[in-house]
C-alpha cells in the first residue's frame, strides 16, 4: 500500500518537527520547493506591509511637523533643519550638510536600533531601509524637482508601490539564495551522517538540509520583525545545531526499526 503523503501546506510546519523528517524527505523536490516558496512570499508580503506602514508614518510626521522644503536643479533647500529619532525611525533634513555619504548613514545605524533612516543634505542624501544602505547625489536624478507637498502626495505613494513590488519579487531571489547556501551547509549534514551512522543518498541529504534550515530562517525573520538582529554566524550555528537534532532523530528512528525487526524475528 502506498505510503501516506504529507499535505502540501503541512510541509513547512513539519520542518519544525525532527521526527517527521523520515517522511518529509520522501516528498518530491517540486512539492517541497513550492511549499517553501509560498512561505517566502508570505514573509516578503509581511515585510512589504511593514515597510509601507513605516513610510506612511514618516509621511504623516513630515506633513505635520516638517518645514517647507524644495529640490530644484540638484540643490535642496529647507526653511529650517528638521529631525526625527523615535520608534526605530531616524530622519535628518538639513541643507547645511552639503555632502552626505553612505558612511554617514552607516554611522547612524550602527549607533542605534533603526528600522529605517535617512539624511537629506544640500546636494546629496543617504538612506537605510530593509537592511540596505545607499547614498546618491541629487544631480543623478536629472531634472528632478519636488517640494514638501509633491513629496507627500506623489513620491511617497510611488515609493510605496515600488518597494512593495520589489520586496515581493525579491522573494524569488531569496529562495534561490537559500537553496544555494543549502548546497554548502549540507557538508555538515554529511558530517552528522557519519557521526550518527545514518545513510542518505545525495537527494535525501540535500532535502534534509533544505528543510532543516527553514525553522531557523523563520526564527530569524520573526526576531527581525521585533528589531532583534541575528548575526550571520549565529544564524549558521543555529542551522547546524538543528540539522544535528534532525540527524540524531534519524538515528533514533533507525535504532527503533532495528529493534522492531529483532523483536519480530524473536517472536517467529
Amino acid at each position: 500500500m502506498e505510503e501516506n503523503k504529507i499535505n502540501f501546506f503541512a510541509i513547512p510546519a513539519f520542518s519544525f518537527v525532527p521526527p517527521k523528517y523520515n517522511k518529509l524527505i520522501k516528498e518530491s523536490a517540486g512539492k517541497i520547493f513550492g511549499a517553501l516558496l509560498i512561505c517566502f512570499l508570505i514573509m516578503a508580503l509581511i515585510t512589504a506591509v511593514k515597510v509601507n506602514l513605516t513610510l506612511t508614518d514618516v509621511g504623516d510626521e513630515i506633513r505635520a511637523n516638517c518645514p517647507d522644503f524644495s529640490l530644484v536643479g540638484g540643490e535642496f533647500e529647507i526653511e529650517q533643519s528638521y529631525s526625527i529619532d523615535e520608534d526605530g525611525v531616524y530622519i535628518v533634513i538639513d541643507d547645511s550638510l552639503e555632502d552626505v555619504t553612505e558612511d554617514d548613514i552607516r554611522e547612524v545605524v550602527s549607533g542605534g536600533n533603526y528600522q529605517s533612516a535617512i539624511i537629506l543634505g544640500k546636494y546629496s542624501f543617504a538612506m537605510y531601509s530593509n537592511g540596505q544602505f545607499q547614498a546618491r547625489d541629487y544631480s543623478e536624478f536629472d531634472g528632478l524637482t519636488f517640494s514638501k507637498d509633491s513629496l507627500l502626495d506623489k513620491f511617497i505613494p510611488l515609493i510605496k508601490n515600488v518597494v512593495f513590488i520589489a520586496i515581493l519579487l525579491g522573494a524569488f531571489f531569496s529562495i534561490g539564495l537559500y537553496y544555494f547556501v543549502a548546497l554548502i551547509v549540507q557538508l555538515f549534514t554529511m558530517m552528522f551522517e557519519k557521526i550518527f551512522g545514518v545513510q542518505f543518498d545525495g537527494v535525501e541529504r540535500y532535502r534534509t538540509t533544505v528543510l532543516a534550515k527553514f525553522p531557523v530562517h523563520v526564527l530569524v525573520f520573526v526576531l527581525g520583525l521585533f528589531n532583534v538582529n541575528i548575526g550571520m554566524w549565529i544564524n549558521l550555528v543555529l542551522q547546524i545545531a538543528f540539522i544535528a537534532v534532525v540527524m540524531f532523530m534519524f538515528k533514533k528512528a533507525n535504532e527503533s526499526d532495528v529493534q522492531m525487526i529483532e523483536d519480530n524475528t524473536y517472536v517467529e
